[in-house]
């Protein structure tokens, strides 16, 4: 899996910017609040405590002020502190880490070609018609900078804002267009507008960690994972295209593990700095699906598409691994991330590209997969969606990345697994 850094189409595929504590380079004034930086706190499992109750005698104690309290992907809260009092507070026999809240961005970079590469319409269970009569009974949380929740081409049933580090539920909305564009790739609807997405008629969750530029925290995706596994009994799949560069967080590593544990597909962005993706968080969990990005230019396969392409500068062969894209062994599958066509905030649309476009057409496959009846409640059950995305991909594209590893690329034609 790979790193923590928004894939967004602000970073025009370019490179995963590394995370940057917040508080800790900032010019100051004098005091102790010239020291103060925000703190995600992991308690150990162990502690019989309440977490609330928890939280706020410890921040009272080592004089600070909570923010957030997280009692479902892990045990533990946000706080403002200062840098003593987080290097005291990390002896306190109670908590098992502290970890300095940092920044984050997103990677940046139509659908209908993405769809057609891998072969959605050639499933007759989709029903890709342009007629908005079978809609996927699946629920995806899309974890990024919010999804216009009144984009009438798509099903967005619940949204949260959760960039301070605590959730604040029917607020927030995409003020930058990668999370809308996110969402229309896993669930746009099938209609007589813009795209289709992989799994039409999804149920989105919007889940807001980013703002208007594409940066955010790691406290605020800490808040954000805690939100959906809270809703574990209804949410099927999270799309993470986010991430850094370097960068790593103990709680977070353990609320998707917690997230897998209960039954959630976790799927995320390789990241876009043509770089090993070993090195990049969440992208090199474990337990996530990691995507890499192709370069389709013509949604079929055979590489006849040439080389040529409409929305950027650069150019790159039809049906071969992203220029931009990370690559290693830690990635599980590629999907179509290049000139990808998808929703945009305020209504609109918009062709991007970056493995954060590449994401979610497996986090689409992923709900399809999960859908109605098939939802999965364990990690064996989870772990088992991420083995079928894998073991049904085909390999009939170009790995030029150099890695000498060719991971399958997502095929989601056979109805009788989609």
């Amino acid at each position: 899996m790979r790193s923590l850094t928004p894939l967004l189409a602000l970073l025009v595929g370019a490179l995963a910017l590394p995370l940057t504590p917040l508080g800790a380079s900032a010019a100051v004034t004098s005091g102790a609040a010239a020291d103060e930086g925000t703190y995600i706190v992991q308690l150990r499992p162990i502690t019989r405590e309440a977490p609330q109750s928890l939280a706020a005698s410890q921040t009272a104690q080592y004089g600070g002020s909570l923010i957030g309290v997280y009692e479902h992907a892990f045990k533990g809260y946000t706080a403002r502190l200062t840098a003593e009092a987080a290097e005291r507070l990390k002896k306190n026999p109670n908590v098992l880490t502290v970890e300095p809240d940092a920044e984050v961005h997103a990677f940046v970079q139509t659908v209908p070609t993405g769809v057609r590469r891998i072969f959605g319409p050639s499933n007759p269970n989709l029903d890709i018609d342009g007629v908005d009569d079978v809609r996927i009974d699946t629920d995806v949380a899309v974890i990024d900078t919010g999804v216009d929740y009144t984009h009438p081409d798509l099903n967005v049933v619940a949204r949260t804002n959760c960039q301070t580090g605590a959730c604040v539920n029917n607020s927030g909305t995409d003020d930058n267009g990668h999370g809308s564009h996110v969402a229309g790739t896993v669930g746009a609807l099938d209609n007589t507008i813009g795209p289709v997405g992989v799994a039409p008629g999804a149920r989105i969750h919007a889940v807001k960690v980013l703002n208007s530029s594409g940066s955010g925290t790691l406290s605020a995706i800490a808040a954000g994972i805690n939100w959906v596994v809270a809703r574990a009994s209804t949410i099927e799949v999270i799309n993470l295209s986010l991430g850094c560069s370097g960068c790593s967080s103990s709680a977070i590593s353990n609320a998707i593990t917690n997230a897998t544990n209960a039954g959630i597909v976790v799927v995320v962005a390789a990241g876009n700095s043509h770089a090993n993706t070993s090195s990049f968080f969440p992208a090199n969990h474990a337990d996530v699906v990691t995507v890499s990005a192709l370069t389709d230019n013509d949604g079929l396969p055979g590489g006849a598409g040439g080389s040529t392409l409409s929305c950027r500068s650069e150019t790159d062969q039809d049906d071969t691994s992203a220029f931009y894209s990370n690559y290693g062994s830690t990635v599980e599958i590629t999907a179509p991330g290049t000139c990808i066509y998808s929703t945009w905030r305020n209504g609109g649309y918009n062709t991007i590209s970056g493995t954060s476009m590449a994401s979610p057409h497996v986090a689409g496959a992923a709900g399809i997969l999960t859908a109605g009846t098939r939802k999965p409640t364990t990690r064996a059950g989870a772990l088992a969606v991420r083995s079928t995305l894998i073991s049904t991909g085909n390999f009939n594209w170009t790995d030029d990345s150099g890695d000498g590893v060719k991971e399958p690329l997502l095929d989601v034609h056979d109805a009788t697994k989609y």
